[in-house]
């Protein structure tokens, strides 16, 4: 006995609008590499100063560096983060930077090239993967950002690396504290990435 057109017609029906959406969901958006919330990153930094005693109106303070070392500099804001840095696996810090530095420096970056430009909306896969780096003067707007993200800016590969040594060439520059290990740390990072860039 065969099914007549119309039950076949509905089971159509039923594979196409159950089916094409969780297909685009599953295939056609990108998950992986989605980047943490920049603005609750850079509010945990600013907390983080006027925990410190530091006079966060002045914008001459100095980001956290605990013995040059990122990981460990990173974690100095746990308190502000309410405990949770499962996010921190994911971003490199540059330690020894001052608010009042040039605001092009490179004090965070997501480690890895994606699609992804803020965590609110997923890409899709036909979209460019890019560096997301958040620069010293997040969110003060003195300087055009590069495309819509939250606190941060999306570059080229060639961008981000010239921005990474220029930052590391300041750190230098000025001895900031634990130089030697920043730009040590730093260096390191910068000549893995053509291999990352995927």
């Amino acid at each position: 006995m065969r099914p007549s057109r119309q039950i076949v017609k509905w089971i159509v029906a039923a594979v196409l609008v159950i089916g094409l959406p969780l297909g685009y969901y599953n295939f056609i958006l990108d998950w992986q590499g989605k980047p943490y919330c920049h603005a609750q990153i850079m509010l945990a930094f600013e907390n983080w100063i006027v925990r410190n005693g530091k006079d966060s109106t002045t914008r001459t303070n100095e980001f956290p560096n605990v013995g040059g070392v990122g990981r460990n500099s990173l974690n100095a804001i746990r308190e502000e983060m309410e405990g949770s840095m499962d996010w921190a696996p994911d971003y490199g810090y540059v330690p020894g930077l001052q608010q009042n530095d040039p605001g092009q420096l490179v004090l965070m970056y997501f480690n890895r090239p994606t699609r992804w430009t803020m965590h609110i909306s997923a890409p899709t896969i036909f979209e460019d993967k890019a560096w997301i780096l958040i620069p010293v003067d997040f969110g003060q707007g003195r300087r055009e950002k590069s495309g819509p993200g939250e606190d941060s800016e999306r570059v080229s590969t060639e961008e981000f690396k010239k921005r990474l040594k220029e930052t590391i060439e300041y750190i230098r520059k000025m001895e900031r504290p634990n130089w030697q290990t920043i730009v040590a740390e730093q260096t390191k990072f910068l000549e893995r990435i053509d291999g990352l860039d995927r």
